[in-house]
């Protein structure tokens, strides 16, 4: 069994792989930080290995570290972006500044994809990921000079997740509640006009980045894809976002990832399971990127 870490910042989550599967388990275990000292009550198995991801600073990683080491003698695999290359491209300018949860969620996003037809066929993939900070990014098919293609990361957004914009505004204003009212049309009071205006913003990047996506690669729908913990407060309003900008019923569903960082590292725990042949690039099905759009 192959345990694999996901650690956040606000909450850790922890999955793992059985022999001879290639998905880890669902729902992963999630515990808060001042809960990691106790991770190996809460499994009923030794792990044969141990893989992490870690953007939560170095004292979660020196806890998760001492509990693998005192539960099971076993040190933690902590991987970075110089990891997965061989599965994806990293169009990054520097590589080494994307940060791993972004890199492992693309990874996790590809295991998702590679099999659809609209994907194959050279449609672009989108994954919004809802935390504490919001992301928007983007694959699409590269071509090569040897005629093939392969899967690469063209470049993505970052900005303050829903919950951060809503703290910010109750923290850094004399008369701002922290709000917690529903999104509306035409709001009418202060909490409704705080709450429509955090997921207009946060469906409005991710419609920004799905029309670049389609301009980018026209014929193609792009695919979107979300996760994180702050979807239920964006979902209604990307809905009708995408709903407006796609008349007559073609408007794409969001298809929800429960844990693209531990799908990304069960790609790494496993990558003869995610490698084949690159599909060779064809005339016309296919639009060349030249140049870094991150």
């Amino acid at each position: 069994m192959i345990l694999l870490i996901d650690a956040g910042n606000t909450r850790v989550k922890i999955a793992w792989l059985a022999a001879g599967t290639s998905r880890p388990c669902t729902p992963p275990l999630t515990l808060d930080h001042a809960e990691l000292p106790g991770l190996a009550a809460r499994l009923d198995f030794i792990p044969a290995r141990i893989l992490g991801s870690n953007v939560a600073g170095h004292a979660v990683r020196d806890t998760l570290e001492r509990a693998c080491h005192d539960a099971w003698g076993l040190p933690v695999r902590w991987h970075d972006t110089r990891d997965g290359h061989d599965l994806l491209l990293n169009g990054y300018r520097q590589p080494a500044q994307l940060g791993i949860d972004r890199w492992l969620g693309l990874l996790g996003l590809l295991r998702h994809v590679r099999g659809e037809p609209a994907w194959q066929a050279g449609a672009p993939c989108i994954l919004a990921s809802f935390g504490t900070a919001t992301t928007v990014d983007t694959l699409a098919w590269q071509a090569q000079p040897d005629g093939t293609r392969r899967a690469a990361f063209i470049g993505g957004l970052i900005l303050p997740g829903a919950a951060l914009m809503a703290r910010s505004l109750s923290q850094g204003t004399a008369g701002l509640p922290l709000a917690r009212g529903e999104p509306a049309d035409f709001p009418a009071d202060t909490d409704t006009a705080i709450a429509s205006g955090i997921a207009a913003a946060q469906a409005g990047a991710l419609l920004r980045q799905w029309r670049l996506a389609a301009d980018a690669y026209p014929g193609t729908s792009p695919l979107l894809f979300v996760s994180g913990g702050d979807w239920p407060r964006v979902q209604g309003e990307l809905q009708s976002a995408l709903s407006r900008a796609c008349p007559g019923g073609a408007a794409p569903l969001p298809h929800w990832l429960d844990s693209p960082v531990l799908d990304g590292l069960a790609s790494l725990a496993a990558p003869e399971l995610q490698a084949g042949p690159a599909p060779r690039a064809q005339d016309g099905g296919l639009n060349r990127i030249d140049g870094n759009r991150g």
